[in-house]
């Protein structure tokens, strides 16, 4: 069964490969801009109010980015597979057409 073009084992890993980059790319950039900011004096009680939005602004640029690499990777899994599709489907056609011997060929001269 397929869904959005992608087979079982391809859902699979597409899980597998998605869920550590949410959890390293997507959390650990905001988690970054958020640590960071603390570590270096900057975040403070009062200024809580700043360093917030400004790691939800990049946690979200970076779920964008994220869902972006989703939708690539789906792509290419359903060109890959169309395209070994199409290469079998003109294989197969090929096969069909019939050959001609080479007493048969002419070369425009009759």
């Amino acid at each position: 069964m397929t869904m959005l073009g992608l087979r079982n084992g391809q859902w699979i890993r597409l899980v597998q490969i998605f869920s550590a980059k949410m959890v390293l790319e997507v959390f650990g950039g905001a988690g970054a801009i958020w640590g960071f900011s603390e570590a270096v004096g900057l975040r403070h009680p009062s200024t809580i109010w700043f360093w917030r939005p400004c790691a939800l602004i990049i946690g979200a640029v970076f779920f964008v980015r994220w869902m972006m690499q989703i939708q690539d990777f789906i792509d290419e899994n359903k060109s890959k597979r169309l395209g070994t599709f199409h290469h079998e489907m003109v294989k197969s056609e090929t096969d069909e057409l019939p050959l001609k011997n080479e007493d048969d060929v002419s070369y425009g001269s009759t």
